[in-house]
């Protein structure tokens, strides 16, 4: 069980918070305001250890994460076609998430594919093709941002789905593996503090707004990874729960790891965002 030591960035305690909420823009600001007013860290040499061996040692509703088998229909080819994606692996992922949480009703939000860029993380200062790893630890929704999306999504039926208990759901694997390039870092939210560690920020589009939590860093969070991860190894991870009581988020960022040969080739992956219900 390989364990690393790896850079990870975080939301800077900044007084400037006190007064204003954290922010970015996702578009070209047009006026005087800044891009963005998040000031990052970066902490070095933080422990990510390895979940080879010991998954069964962590579970989804204790964690928040979990890693699931997934044999896809879906060969590498078949990832560069949106239409392939939402047809067959969304509906795949769906019916594993139905089946391994008990889920009733299972809603595919979005799905992103990130290559890294050989050059990546030096800034090239050009446009990369496609999306790269972020590396800044964050929880994509707060709670408050999940009902809305709740809402959103089913106009006339969210009344009834709200009565629910319902969860934000993240899953992440592999395009290529045994992957060592840039892995997906969990941190274990049983050793995170919600009102000390966990900051509400705001990403702007040009259309709509994106509440997610950008997370300080303190020594006692506990970070984990799934050494040379093959892409049948889906990572499952809680982002929000209606139920109060089942915990927080799980934070995730991605991190340049020390084991990776410079002979292997850049990270490909791919990341779903879910609604799931219980009745």
């Amino acid at each position: 069980m390989p364990d690393v030591q790896s850079n990870i960035h975080f939301l800077a305690k900044d007084n400037v918070y006190k007064k204003e909420k954290p922010y970015t823009l996702r578009y070209p600001s047009e006026d005087e305001l800044p891009q963005t007013n998040f000031n990052p860290e970066k902490h070095e040499n933080i422990t990510i250890h390895d979940l080879r061996g010991q998954e069964s040692s962590f579970s989804y509703e204790k964690n928040g994460f979990t890693v699931m088998q997934l044999n896809s229909q879906m060969a590498y080819a078949d990832f560069g076609s949106r239409e392939m994606i939402k047809t067959f692996f969304l509906k795949e992922v769906g019916a594993m998430l139905r089946s391994v949480l008990g889920a009733s009703i299972v809603q595919a939000l979005e799905y992103i594919i990130r290559k890294r860029d050989p050059e990546f993380p030096v800034s090239t200062g050009r446009t990369y093709h496609y999306n790269q790893p972020t590396s800044m630890a964050h929880i994509d929704a707060t709670p408050p941002c999940t009902v809305a999306t709740v809402k959103n999504l089913n106009e006339e039926k969210a009344s009834e789905y709200l009565k629910y208990r319902f969860q934000y759901v993240n899953i992440w694997k592999p395009l290529r593996g045994p992957l060592r390039d840039w892995p997906l870092a969990l941190c274990d939210p049983t050793t995170v503090e919600a009102d000390s560690d966990l900051m509400p920020a705001d990403l702007v589009y040009s259309d709509y707004v994106v509440e997610n939590y950008q997370v300080h860093f303190t020594p006692k969070q506990k970070w984990y990874y799934l050494d040379n991860q093959l892409p049948s190894e889906i990572i499952v991870f809680r982002q929000t729960d209606s139920d109060t009581r089942a915990g927080l988020g799980v934070p995730h960022a991605s991190f340049e790891n020390p084991l990776s040969s410079p002979d292997e080739s850049p990270r490909e992956s791919i990341e779903a965002r879910f609604l799931v219900y219980y009745k």
